[in-house]
């Protein structure tokens, strides 16, 4: 936003205040100042009357005009000067750029145009070096201050004028006005803000009731004030039009940019409905303008007149396109209105409607609800005796109230890190326009925002308010006291031991993945995993192929094998940990491996790669999470292989599943060899580790070749001889599984025992007598026989 020190002056006084300080006043309380330029209108240009103006006799579009440059009515000292603006005509004042006079384009010099000298030039805003005000040469006017014939341009304040433009951040719609700007200044640099210029009413103006009536039968959010009008189709104010195009804001149509000009000024949303669009001529005659506060098909309170729809609170408002201002007197209700940032962002975001954004930026960040502070700003800068103002006004307004913010001045203090006296916090509050109040306790004040401050909510945002005015300069540079408390908690230790396990997989040779929290359902209930019940599922699924959340992360792991394999890559070892969801919808947290080719890729010595199977891959899933056993079983999921699938115990707990991917997947897929491992990680724990008890006497290897039927898993024979509890076995485990057509329904399997004793050094009967009573228990529960 950019504002002139010209504007500024109308309501603080910045005599003495160099820009330079306004600025840096300005950096220090948050409104970050963009970019200054000083303007100043070129020496010898002055203020002109247009006392004649004749047609060119030689040329149509030329205009031969005798110009006041001096002296009083009607000794008037004045020259003749050739101008081709459409706009000059007699009576009006006009700016005149003198012989000699140095424009930023040109040097003036007496000149003969089509056969008539021309002394002087008229000006447009442009040629003199400021913004495009209009189609032609400017027209002064009595807002700039009184028009003294002869008077140097530069001695006035528009035309020898600073412009500042700041950034303003969202939460701050109270700063998007002149008033708002300068109550921050008044506080940053100790001013006492001037009052505004009310403007007149005569004691025979009519009152607006005899000419307006708002109703509504619904309740309502927005507020509303109403105020009437007579005047005369009038030009743009010259120093409105000024601001309005320094802030590209200026159109063609007058009363557009005074609604706009005010808006700026003020904060308030202002909007207006000329007469001759709604009229309703009551008993006795008098025209009356009848309007209806209601919801619209959307939803959203609109202004209707009838059953026509003038203007959406907040959203749009009346639309001037094609409407001609009558050249006589005129009826205009002009309005005032207010909704609340929240409620009319929320309702636009669910609409998905078109709005209008000069409305909607200043709405949904924040508008003034200070109504008639718009309508005053408005008349203030109309201040015509051809203008008549109605009395009163006619209101529809809500109540708002703002809750009350308990202050700790010892917390505050900390917070902003350095003690603050009670008075200078209460004194910022007050010229900020917040209410404050003293309770019985000293060290605390209670302040109730003001209503314009839609971003004070809390003890926090206080701090902030104070700080801005305080000045972060003035804070004393402390070392940092930093004492930490103890941050390890279940939750720390549980992401602890996940970092500890993908560091372990990628040590073996895995790689770590990480795929989006979503799947397609379609493609997990075709191979046999649990998915969402349907009251559960995503509403709003940000693709097709990504319709709901994962239960497992295995698919995600086949895919991306897939998409390597493509790739050209032929060993392909990934490792993911992350949350799935049961159909409930209940998050849970897995860890799984993917293998598929090659363990490694080949190289020298190992020309043709290192092959692995699925023991091989059981060893590497026991490098990363310890030891395990397997349990065959059949899985009703279609990925796992049949005849190669087995459930992970830890001890007597089940873990996770471990199997190769079935042929006819792994097939389809494109891939080789490959087999899948999926953990849950709740159910391991991070174990630290036990001291071991240490023999110093020898270990003796002793190997037991029996046959056994073939169907009796190897897990069933572990679990019968840890039963016995021999202490000299330290562990066992199988060697060599052999089998042969001529053994029939049996199987030769070598068990390898590892024997020790703490106390002695074995003799042979001792190692005899315990592989005696392991292959007799073998025999009674197995029906092993000794090979």
């Amino acid at each position: 936003m950019k504002f002139t020190r010209s504007i500024f002056k109308t309501i603080l006084p910045l005599d003495n205040i160099s820009s330079e300080v306004i600025c840096a006043t300005l950096d220090k309380i948050g409104l970050e100042v963009e970019s200054f330029e000083k303007l100043v209108a070129p020496k010898k240009v002055i203020v002109g009357k247009i006392l004649a103006c004749k047609k060119h006799p030689d040329a149509q579009k030329l205009n031969v005009c005798e110009v006041a440059i001096g002296g009083e009515e009607g000794e008037y000292q004045s020259l003749q000067i050739v101008c081709g603006a459409k706009n000059a005509r007699e009576g009006i004042f006009v700016a005149v750029a003198l012989e000699e006079a140095v424009l930023p384009q040109m040097t003036i010099k007496r000149a003969v145009l089509r056969g008539v000298e021309s002394c002087g030039m008229l000006c447009s805003s442009i040629e003199i070096g400021f913004p495009k005000i209009n189609d032609g040469i400017i027209e002064l006017d009595n807002s700039l201050g009184e028009l003294i014939i002869g008077k140097e341009l530069l001695e006035y304040d528009a035309f020898n004028d600073e412009v500042f433009e700041i950034s303003i951040t969202p939460n701050r719609g109270d700063c998007m006005s002149i008033i708002g700007i300068a109550r921050e200044l008044s506080v940053g640099l100790n001013l006492e803000m001037q009052p505004l210029k009310m403007p007149k009413t005569s004691e025979n103006s009519p009152g607006i009731g005899r000419v307006l009536q708002i109703t509504t039968n619904e309740k309502y959010e927005s507020s509303l004030m109403y105020k009437a009008i007579e005047l005369r189709s009038i030009p743009t104010p010259c120093c409105v039009a000024l601001f309005l195009a320094y802030n590209e804001a200026l159109e063609e149509d007058w009363l557009s940019n005074v609604l706009g000009f005010a808006t700026f000024y003020s904060g308030v949303i202002l909007n207006a409905y000329p007469q001759d669009f709604c009229r309703l001529e009551d008993k006795d005659g008098i025209d009356k303008m009848l309007l209806k506060l209601k919801k619209d098909e959307l939803g959203f309170e609109s202004i209707y007149y009838k059953d026509r729809k003038l203007s959406t609170i907040g959203v749009e408002s009346f639309s001037y396109k094609g409407f001609k201002h009558n050249k006589d007197k005129e009826f205009v209700v002009l309005e005032a209105s207010y909704i609340p940032p929240q409620i009319i962002a929320q309702k636009v975001l669910e609409a998905n409607i078109k709005v209008d954004t000069k409305i909607f930026q200043r709405v949904s960040r924040g508008s003034n609800p200070d109504l008639k502070l718009g309508l005053d700003v408005f008349g203030s800068f109309l201040n015509d005796d051809r203008i008549v103002f109605y009395t009163d006004t006619q209101e529809l307004l809500k109540v708002i109230k703002r809750e009350s913010i308990t202050i700790d001045i010892l917390l505050l203090s900390k917070v902003i890190g350095c003690v603050l006296d009670k008075i200078t916090i209460v004194n910022i509050l007050k010229a900020l326009e917040f209410k404050v109040e003293l309770p019985a306790d000293e060290n605390l004040l209670i302040a109730t925002p003001p209503l314009f401050r839609h971003d004070v909510i809390g003890f926090q945002d206080i701090a902030e308010e104070i700080i801005r005015f305080v000045g972060i300069d003035n804070v004393p540079s402390q070392p940092l006291s930093f004492v930490q408390n103890n941050q390890i908690n279940a939750e720390s230790e549980f992401y602890h031991f996940q970092r500890k396990l993908s560091k372990k997989a990628i040590g073996v040779g895995f790689n770590e993945v990480v795929h989006f929290v979503f799947h397609n359902k379609e493609m997990l209930e075709k191979y046999g995993f649990e998915t969402l019940e349907d009251k559960l599922e995503l509403l709003n699924p940000i693709t097709q192929d990504l319709n709901t959340l994962r239960s497992t992360l295995l698919m995600g792991l086949i895919q991306a094998a897939v998409y390597n394999k493509n790739n050209g890559f032929n060993a392909i070892s990934f490792a993911e940990i992350g949350f799935t969801y049961n159909k409930k919808r209940q998050e849970n947290i897995k860890m799984a491996f993917l293998q598929s080719g090659l363990v490694c890729q080949e190289h020298y010595p190992k020309t043709k790669g290192i092959k692995a199977d699925f023991f091989a891959f059981a060893d590497r899933i026991s490098c990363v999470i310890g030891e395990f056993t397997l349990q065959a079983f059949q899985s009703n999921i279609k990925i796992f292989h049949p005849n190669q699938c087995a459930k992970i115990f830890r001890g007597k707990k089940e873990i996770g599943i471990l199997a190769a991917l079935h042929p006819a997947l792994r097939e389809s897929f494109g891939l080789e060899e490959t087999y899948l491992c999926e953990l849950d990680l709740k159910s391991l724990k991070d174990e630290l580790p036990k001291v071991e008890r240490y023999s110093k006497f020898q270990k003796v290897v002793r190997d037991l070749s029996i046959l056994m039927p073939k169907e009796i898993p190897y897990y069933k024979l572990k679990e019968t001889i840890q039963q016995l509890k021999i202490p000299h076995i330290l562990k066992f485990y199988p060697l060599d599984v052999y089998r042969d057509e001529s053994l029939e329904d049996q199987i030769s399997l070598t068990i390898r025992f590892e024997i020790q004793s703490y106390e002695k050094t074995l003799e042979e009967k001792d190692i005899i007598e315990v592989m005696e009573r392991v292959l007799a228990v073998l025999k009674t529960e197995h029906k092993a026989e000794l090979r």
